[in-house]
């Protein structure tokens, strides 16, 4: 295991540590920062690969869609200019 995967997997650790009814914002917290660092081609792959490996009808699923769905909305409303 890399020192990424390693990183990943404690986070991913920490969050199922959490009660379950926090898990939800951890993870959108993480994903919601992570996004707004990203070229917006990534964020359509990222979105594609969880379209492609999930169903959309789990919630946790369709609330982090509804994440990136914003986040694409929020860049082609900024356009140019600095959104972060």
């Amino acid at each position: 295991m890399g020192p990424n995967d390693d990183i990943a997997s404690r986070i991913l650790a920490s969050i199922a540590a959490l009660p379950l009814h926090e898990q939800t914002d951890a993870i959108h917290a993480l994903i919601g920062s992570a996004l707004k660092q990203m070229p917006i081609e990534s964020i359509y792959e990222i979105r594609a690969e969880i379209t492609n490996q999930f169903a959309e009808d789990i919630p946790i699923v369709r609330s982090t869609l509804e994440l990136i769905d914003g986040q694409l909305a929020l860049r082609e409303i900024a356009g140019a200019a600095i959104w972060r």
